[in-house]
């Protein structure tokens, strides 16, 4: 048997186990199958990896609509036929509410799955909400909502949107558009409506704005009655944190500690654990005291990664570099039978990668709190995906001291400690060491 035969063999068998077997255990994760669809966006945000990568993560010549939407065809009948467990749908790709490839996609989908009984939890789209500027494209995105839950499948939007004062590192390709009070009412409405949260990116351009910002999303929450915790923060971990933002980055989670305790939590340190680890503690504040039961932080160990540009299959989205592509399916009169292996080594290697053991990681004493590095931003800093970008160490490690700082402040660190697996103990407890060297200095 060929070398080339034996990986399609290993690597099939793998993810057949991985991705595909049936299962009963309640307590097995639900599996992602992500469709990327393509780069095209309205907005040129400067952090975005689609913008600064664009033409390596999807180069524009296999970005051709009738053959995404073949591809997607006959990549939805293999999931039919293939999977028999826990999945959901996620559709990512530029901005797809935006494009009339986004909507041909939704229609595809629709049509294809109430015909069967094999269906999504969910699908999943995340989106920058500038549809909500057409009324025409508003109207579109309503009707699939609508009809996609005739069949019982929801559809999740996660609003990629920074919020008011954080727009200029998220600028319009046209530079024409405007973003104004009407608009954001548009966006808080929308959001009450289907019960949508927020995802925005706290980058380092725009973090002296972040303190003004969240107030600014917590005032509209109050306004429009959405639950103050149906914020998703998350730090942009690419490497042009300075020392200066990274510093201000520390300063605003303090402020973000201090506002939940004292203003939603009223000051009851009882209040404030159900915040943190009941109501996921606006993500950013909960991360370092959770147990994922997955290596890296992301869901990119259960995450089943298809560009249909070319059918090949990634890591992830962030990581559809050449080097990277983990298979291809193959295709017989228009159909999937089966998948060619290109690089099943790197296929286990993610699944089964930890990242406390990355280089550098190994011998962190706060491993164990640390969110760790983005794979993609890691290999476009390093050159490797495995290998930590510093001043990201520095950003994850500001972040630590300052919630450990203000949790002592306020009197209840030792609830939060007390609610840790030992690892993570451990870790605080090599912190409190430093600190106190750093306090008698």
């Amino acid at each position: 048997m060929k070398f080339k035969e034996e990986n399609s063999i290993l690597l099939n068998s793998f993810w057949n186990r991985i991705f595909l077997r049936t299962s009963k255990r309640s307590k097995e994760p639900e599996m992602r199958f992500e469709f990327f669809t393509g780069t095209h966006c309205d907005l040129k945000c400067k952090y975005c990896y689609l913008i600064n990568h664009g033409e390596a993560l999807y180069p524009e010549e296999i970005q051709k609509p009738d053959v995404i939407l073949n591809n997607l065809k006959i990549s939805l009948d293999w999931l039919i036929k293939s999977v028999h467990r826990p999945y959901r749908i996620d559709l990512f790709g530029g901005e797809l509410l935006s494009q009339e490839l986004g909507f041909d996609c939704l229609k595809l989908i629709l049509d294809k799955l109430k015909q069967v009984k094999n269906r999504p939890k969910c699908i999943f789209i995340p989106t920058n909400y500038i549809f909500l500027l057409s009324d025409k494209r508003t109207k579109m995105v309503k009707d699939f909502i609508k009809c996609f839950k005739r069949i019982r499948i929801p559809v999740v939007l996660s609003a990629s949107f920074d919020g008011k004062y954080c727009e200029e590192s998220r600028p319009f390709r046209g530079g024409k558009e405007k973003r104004d009070d009407k608009y954001y009412k548009k966006v808080f409405s929308f959001s009450k409506k289907y019960h949508f949260g927020f995802h925005p990116m706290i980058c380092s351009e725009s973090i002296e704005n972040w303190r003004k910002n969240f107030l600014w999303f917590q005032e509209n929450f109050k306004k429009f009655n959405i639950p103050l915790f149906r914020l998703y923060l998350l730090e942009v971990r690419d490497a042009n944190w300075s020392k200066k933002q990274i510093k201000k980055f520390a300063d605003f989670i303090d402020f973000l500690i201090e506002w939940t305790f004292s203003i939603p939590c009223k000051n009851d340190a009882d209040k404030f654990l159900d915040f943190l680890f009941e109501m996921k503690g606006f993500n950013i504040l909960r991360a370092p005291f959770i147990e994922t039961g997955r290596g890296i932080m992301c869901a990119l160990q259960n995450n089943f990664c298809v560009r249909l540009g070319d059918l090949t299959i990634t890591p992830c989205h962030r990581t559809s570099y050449s080097p990277f592509i983990l298979g291809k399916f193959r295709v017989k009169n228009n159909k999937i039978v089966g998948i060619e292996a290109k690089n099943p080594e790197l296929a286990i290697a993610i699944r089964t990668f930890d990242v406390r053991s990355s280089p550098l990681c190994e011998s962190c004493p706060l491993k164990y709190l640390c969110s760790g590095g983005c794979l993609g931003s890691q290999f476009e800093t390093t050159g490797d995906l495995f290998s930590p970008i510093p001043t990201v160490c520095q950003l994850e490690h500001a972040k630590i001291y300052a919630m450990v700082k203000a949790y002592k402040r306020l009197g209840i660190y030792n609830k939060i400690y007390l609610r840790l697996n030992e690892d993570k103990k451990n870790s605080l407890d090599f912190l409190d060491e430093i600190m106190e060297k750093i306090e008698m200095q």
